[in-house]
């Protein structure tokens, strides 16, 4: 395994401990760091992919002519 160093500022530490007290199933904060950072790299491909099928599955609907526009969706909205 791969040490990394990383400098924060000094309330942030204070954060962090905060939430390690809070959130014990944490044992320290390399745990933490970790989980964070597989959350931003895993989750954010995992988010991308569902937008890109949303995305798709609404240029479908825009060729269906079954889209609603900006204006149309306000006033559903507004009711």
């Amino acid at each position: 395994m791969t040490s990394l160093n990383v400098k924060i500022p000094n309330d942030m530490e204070d954060e962090i401990n905060k939430f390690l007290e809070s959130h014990p199933y944490y044992m320290n904060k390399s745990e933490l760091v970790r989980d964070a950072l597989r959350h931003i790299m895993y989750e954010e491909r995992k988010l991308s992919e569902e937008t890109l099928k949303v995305i798709e599955k609404g240029k479908e609907q825009i060729e269906r002519d079954e889209g609603s526009t900006l204006d149309q969706v306000r006033e559903e909205l507004d009711g």
